[in-house]
């Protein structure tokens, strides 16, 4: 596993002074890991919304190869079908895996005091495998990113989340339980003849 993942990326993109775009809102682990490497971060309304940002300003793009997105129960995008989506306009530059931000499960206690009781849990996708594991009972709303599965529950729009412990501690309204930090795989993109 690579503690830091600059010394693994290739001597072009460490010498280059650029800007990363990829997906937001603030607070995502994708915005977390571009600012490790990164001065200039670019956040998107979505890993597409970044890889058209990356070919129309010349500019690198991070995404994680856990990206999954969803419509109710079907896979509606995926790392895959967006990498072989852009093939001959952006090419892979570098991968490496490193560790998320640190994730929990919070309920919203006003519907949900512990992780038995939630209904419906707010998710991003890809990490449905700690949702079956957590909250095996709950139904999934699926989001596109955790702060936004965090702001829905804090809202009272599910009975609980699973976020980022700095995005998850912001909201009052929410009670930390399961606490985890697993890893990703990012995929490091630049427009085909450079960013």
């Amino acid at each position: 596993m690579s503690a830091h993942v600059l010394a693994g990326l290739p001597p072009a993109v460490k010498q280059r002074t650029s800007f990363v775009a990829t997906l937001g809102p603030a607070g995502t682990d994708a915005q977390a890991e571009a600012k490790r490497h990164f001065e200039n971060v670019l956040l998107a309304d979505s890993f597409e919304g970044a890889m058209r940002v990356g070919q129309d300003g010349g500019a690198y793009v991070l995404v994680a190869a856990g990206f999954l997105e969803r419509d109710g129960n079907d896979v509606v995008d995926s790392w895959v079908d967006m990498h072989f989506r852009n093939h001959g306009r952006m090419r892979l530059t570098a991968t490496w895996e490193s560790n998320t931000k640190v994730m929990c499960v919070a309920t919203n206690p006003a519907s949900a005091e512990s992780p038995e009781e939630v209904r419906t849990l707010a998710i991003h996708p890809a990490t449905v495998a700690f949702a079956k594991r957590f909250v095996p009972l709950a139904s999934h709303a699926y989001v596109n990113a955790k702060p936004i599965a965090v702001q829905m529950a804090a809202e009272g729009r599910a009975d609980g989340c699973i976020g980022s412990l700095d995005v998850v501690q912001q909201q009052k309204s929410l009670k930390v339980h399961q606490i985890f930090r697993p890893t990703m795989v990012w995929c490091l993109y630049e427009p085909v003849g450079g960013a």
